[in-house]
């Protein structure tokens, strides 16, 4: 059985969005990991989404049906 790396976290692609060219990324926001799965970013921070290589995602708020 294939186990993933303990740096890899299990997200699924739907419940996370791109940033937008203006968000800055924070603490809680992932990468792709090249195996078809996402870890968590680990950039600088102070800096813009497009000044990075990597798209950066982060996860979709929660809907609340009321």
């Amino acid at each position: 059985m294939h186990k993933s790396p303990p740096s890899s976290v299990n997200v699924a692609r739907k419940n996370l969005r791109p940033l937008q060219w203006n968000e800055a990324p924070q603490r809680g926001d992932f990468v792709e990991d090249g195996r078809k799965g996402f870890e968590p970013w680990s950039g600088p921070p102070g800096f813009r989404a497009d000044a990075y290589v990597q798209q950066i995602f982060r996860r979709l708020k929660p809907v609340v049906v009321s």
